[in-house]
């Protein structure tokens, strides 16, 4: 059954029943009663915003940093302002949705889409709607102007688009939190020198708090940690992590326990395999309930917990897939990433060129240095996949080996 068949009918069992209850929500940045808590984070990311800290937040990929920060922002209330870096094909793009977000923060939407018909006529819009220095609205027009024209550098559009949300925090007497996700693929728009040119430009910004969201460790760490980087000592850095698991299993057990649905152990002990993983152990919860709710089955036990590892793992397969094309594409990479799945030594590679490949497989952000000659998996699923007898070719109807996962009535 198509997963937005199930969302249907789950909504409509909800509203028969009126339970307002918090669901388990994957596939995309929740916020409010959709999100499941990271109640210690929440406390201290808090606590640094409204003391107008930056901060960089790094996390494997799905592991919630939008969502976090989107909760953030929910919760307080914030003038806030969010690009993600990833979707941005150009510098002038990035700096013309930064321009569009911040007026619309000074009370006037849509600025990029009128300027492209009328500057004159957006001029006396501005005017009549917006309290705003006349010089600031004036040097905002002749910008959009030249870059409708294609007359200024991509460079400086966007350096501009940057001084222009602390001028407009400055008039406006607010701070703005302004978040950049996947903020390391500022990288592959630009040249390194922006790292240069935007550090200057952000360190005079009294009314802008910075949140720096980032995918790629090893080049968050190079931007924020290296003491050789225009950015070192500009943020609080931070190692997001996955969620802790014993916060996640009071809140599924509160969750189900409403619902009067039982459950063994095997419950915990699946929560506890997935690492602590935000979006697999979401997905994997939600393919229960949704189940429960579907089957009427009050009752989870290491069959549900099972069947729903095995779809979720199907689920995501295309993605995992994707992944392990890559990692083909590049000499030594797939052994070197199925070595580590396996627990295995990796043959007939010498140290040198096993660093490098561990170096790449860290750039590309499937793996993690935990100390000196070891190396994680960032993603669970593709662990998991790369354990079985082939990593690409299995179906959902094949038996998925889930290493290392004992459950009850298993062995």
């Amino acid at each position: 059954m198509e997963i937005i068949t199930i969302y249907v009918l789950v909504y409509a069992y909800i509203q028969k029943k009126d339970i307002r209850l918090k669901m388990f929500k994957s596939g995309m940045p929740v916020k409010g009663k959709n999100f499941i808590d990271r109640t210690e984070h929440l406390k201290k990311f808090n606590i640094y915003l409204q003391n107008h800290q930056h901060i960089m937040i790094k996390a494997p990929r799905r592991y919630g940093k939008t969502s976090l920060v989107v909760q953030l922002f929910e919760l307080n209330d914030y003038k806030k302002i969010y690009v993600d870096i990833k979707r941005a094909t150009s510098l002038k793009q990035l700096a013309s949705q930064i321009i569009d977000e911040v007026y619309a923060i000074a009370g006037f939407s849509g600025i990029i889409q009128k300027a492209s018909k009328s500057i004159t006529t957006l001029f006396k819009q501005l005017r009549a709607s917006v309290s705003l220095n006349i010089d600031t609205i004036e040097l905002t027009l002749e910008k959009l102007e030249l870059n409708t024209k294609n007359e200024i550098e991509e460079m400086e559009y966007f350096l501009y688009s940057l001084d222009l949300v602390e001028k407009i925090a400055q008039e406006k007497d607010i701070n703005i939190k302004f978040a950049m996700d996947e903020f390391q693929d500022i990288l592959n728009i630009a040249s390194s020198s922006i790292l240069d040119k935007v550090r200057s430009v952000m360190q005079d910004h009294q009314n802008v708090t910075y949140i720096f969201l980032g995918s790629i460790e090893t080049i968050m760490n190079k931007i924020f940690s290296s003491k050789s980087s225009p950015f070192f000592h500009f943020t609080r850095v931070i190692d997001l992590g996955g969620f802790d698991v014993d916060e996640l299993l009071i809140y599924t057990k509160k969750f189900f326990d409403k619902q009067d649905i039982v459950y063994d152990d095997s419950l915990t002990k699946v929560l506890h395999y997935l690492e602590g993983h935000p979006y697999y152990s979401v997905k994997t919860l939600q393919i229960i309930h949704y189940g429960s709710l579907e089957t009427a089955n009050k009752l989870i036990t290491t069959k549900e917990c099972i069947e729903a590892l095995t779809t979720a793992l199907y689920e995501t397969k295309p993605y995992l897939e994707e992944i392990i094309e890559k990692v083909k594409v590049k000499k030594h990479h797939h052994i070197v990433l199925w070595s580590l799945a396996n627990e295995k030594k990796v043959e007939n590679l010498d140290s040198p060129t096993l660093y490098k490949t561990y170096s790449s497989l860290q750039d590309m952000g499937y793996i993690k240095k935990q100390q000196r000659g070891e190396y994680i998996i960032t993603d669970i699923f593709l662990k998991i996949m790369l354990q079985q007898n082939n990593d690409i070719s299995f179906t959902i109807d094949n038996k998925i080996i889930f290493k290392d996962l004992v459950l009850k009535g298993k062995k």
